[in-house]
């Protein structure tokens, strides 16, 4: 008797605290506004925000969800924001066209008069067809890029929701 008091609230305590960790690693999939000193982005629900990143990127996100290119598993759709120092708008553009098998561009309009563009190509990688969706800005000297970035044959599930979100960026 002496043990099944203290072991009934162990296994109580155990269930109320696995049921919180379960809830807050749900709740990293919400969709959220994110915002750093350079830049403010909507990630989408089913995306996760990579914080602590040492890529370099001012911001990273993926779904929690694989898809398949031959025997590897890769993640179904992602977000990335990365910063081209001293590069312009033209050559980060002809960066995109040269890696894509397929490219579309069309100027966009950004208050403040900076430049930007929003682009759609297709890539080959590692045997595996993906759709992104680009989205150029210049801010002095520098390239802001965000991409989508989707596997084929996920694309009615992730595109919307990924195109939104990189709309959304704001360059601070």
């Amino acid at each position: 008797m002496e043990i099944l008091v203290p072991g009934l609230i162990l296994v109580a305590l155990m269930a109320w605290l696995s049921t919180r960790i379960k809830r807050n690693a749900a709740a990293a999939f919400d969709a959220e506004r994110v915002e750093t000193e350079e830049i403010v982005i909507d990630k989408p629900e089913g995306f996760l925000h990579v914080l602590n990143d040492d890529s370099g990127l001012l911001f990273r996100a993926y779904t929690k969800d694989f898809g398949h290119v031959g025997q590897r598993d890769v993640r179904q759709a992602t977000i990335e924001v990365e910063r081209h120092r001293g590069k312009s708008l033209d050559e980060v553009t002809a960066e995109v066209k040269e890696n894509s098998e397929s490219f579309t561009a069309e100027p966009a309009y950004m208050e403040g008069g900076e430049k930007a563009l929003n682009a759609r190509s297709t890539r080959i990688r590692d045997g595996g067809e993906f759709g992104m969706f680009h989205k150029l800005v210049t801010r002095g000297a520098d390239v802001i890029e965000a991409r989508g970035e989707v596997l084929t044959e996920h694309a009615e599930t992730h595109l919307q929701s990924m195109e939104t979100a990189i709309e959304t960026l704001r360059v601070r």
